[in-house]
């Protein structure tokens, strides 16, 4: 199969955006001091060097926040890009403004600020309503390998459900069954019959099983060694719910999910991200955990914080440090799911679980080094024994350091049965895989937009997406 995954090329089309729009920051303001001063480099910009370094993150973060680099954005709600749009743009200006605060000789001048802006807001403007669709990642015309029903409805899912892959139509193998009125037959490969493609078909999908199949095997490499990429099915899912239907996973999946993981950042630089993020958090969050500490005080008696022995990784228990939010008797009937809306938390409790103030104390477990920053969430042991019974492969998520936010977390709300668990394994598995700095620092983003909306809706696109699987029989019933 093809080393380059379309995953991949997707996040890195993500960083690029993101790059993009931080350069537009200084660039702007450098154009507008030398449309003020008539001088090409006015000596001016070295003490603007900080306001712009402030101001090319903020921008860039915001635009992620808000949704404008995703390329499945509704058109109905254009009116939401063009107020991040805004927003984002007058925030730009603030800290630019703000910094005068900090230093007078960082503050950038009235005219400056004007003729940049102009230029800041031609150059953002270009970039997200001109050139989106440039910008986007080519669509993929495939044709699916079918053996079984199962084939025919994944390819269905994809046809239906996919701005980025289009199903071209099927290709049998052997005797498989195809179903009429749905995707046409474009052939089907019977022993060493060759079976040209049509030129439009630039990618094949297939299952695991499909690459051991002797008779199927030299027609893969023949359409391989004419560029024809072949791609996994489960690959393909990824790209586009950016998670991984547990039926697609098998074992050869896993092992090719642990070689494409960064072993140098997960060994090494993924603990120095841990603690530089952990000590920003402390410094900056320790009112809102204040605030937290006297709600939780006067709320409810008892102790403050919430302690509880959480498995790690590779199965060490560590206990967990939390905000109390629950009343002191809530596991008097035995360990519980814990919900969005449960009845065991006291009033203003549920306000710190919203916005996951009750969650910052978990700061203090990651500078331990018993958590990471970004990960799967720890479990506790009952609940592991519970889940590996009823989901396949869930013990995997312990062999990476559980993650005080993660990309379950942001794409998925409180879970609080088994099928909520189902999913966000398929979540963390496709976390697992393509850990990363990137999707790190992307996640963190996420949770930032998470806490500001007070929580996750199931009713997401890529939420809807996954419940097809169950509907087409290849998940939960």
């Amino acid at each position: 199969m093809s080393g380059s995954s379309p995953v991949s090329r997707h996040l890195v089309l993500t960083a690029f955006r993101f790059v993009l729009d931080g350069l537009f920051v200084p660039l702007s303001v450098v154009a507008g001091a030398s449309w003020r001063f008539g001088i090409l480099f006015p000596s001016k910009l070295d003490a603007y060097a900080p306001a712009m370094l402030a101001a090319a993150l903020v921008l860039p973060s915001l635009s992620y926040i808000g949704g404008l680099y995703s390329a499945s954005f509704p058109r109905f709600e254009s009116w939401v890009r063009v107020r991040w749009f805004l927003f984002s743009l007058a925030a730009t200006v603030m800290v630019l403004m703000g910094m005068g605060s900090v230093s007078l000789e960082a503050r950038v001048g009235r005219g400056v600020l004007v003729y940049g802006l102009i230029i800041l807001t031609v150059c953002y403007a270009a970039h997200h309503f001109l050139l989106p669709r440039r910008l986007r990642m080519s669509r993929l015309r495939t044709a699916c390998l079918v053996s079984g029903a199962d084939d025919e409805m994944a390819a269905e899912i994809l046809a239906r459900s996919s701005p980025q892959i289009q199903v071209v139509g099927l290709i049998a193998v052997g005797d498989a069954f195809t179903r009429s009125g749905h995707l046409p037959l474009l052939g089907q490969i019977d022993g060493l019959e060759s079976l040209e493609l049509p030129q439009v078909v630039d990618t094949v999908l297939v299952r695991d099983q499909h690459l051991v199949m002797p008779r199927l095997t030299p027609v893969l490499r023949r359409w391989r060694y004419q560029g024809i990429e072949i791609m996994s099915l489960a690959d393909a899912c990824e790209m586009v719910l950016q998670a991984v239907p547990l039926p697609l996973v098998t074992e050869s999946w896993l092992f090719r999910a642990s070689n494409q993981s960064g072993l140098l950042y997960i060994k090494k630089l993924k603990r120095l991200f841990d603690i530089t993020i952990a000590l920003l958090c402390l410094l900056t969050l320790w009112p809102a955990l204040l605030a937290g500490i006297i709600v939780v005080r006067l709320s409810s008696p008892g102790p403050v914080f919430f302690r509880q022995i959480r498995l790690g990784r590779l199965g060490r228990k560590f206990v967990i440090l939390k905000l109390r939010t629950m009343r002191l008797d809530a596991e008097k009937d035995g360990p519980q799911w814990s919900s969005g809306k449960d009845d065991r938390v006291f009033p203003s409790g549920s306000i710190l679980r919203r916005y996951r103030i009750d969650e910052i104390p978990q700061l203090f477990n990651i500078l331990k080094g018993d958590m990471s920053f970004v990960g799967p969430r720890p479990e506790r042991p009952e609940f592991i024994d519970q889940l590996e019974q009823e989901i396949p492969f869930y013990r995997e998520r312990l062999l990476v350091q559980p993650g005080l936010t993660g990309w379950a977390q942001v794409k998925y709300p409180y879970g609080s049965n088994l099928e909520d668990a189902w999913r966000k394994h398929e979540l963390d598995l496709y976390y697992i895989k393509h850990m990363s700095v990137l999707l790190d620092f992307f996640v963190l983003l996420e949770t930032s937009r998470t806490v500001l909306i007070g929580g996750n809706r199931k009713s997401d696109a890529h939420i809807t997406a996954m419940h097809q699987w169950n509907k087409l029989g290849l998940g939960l019933d």
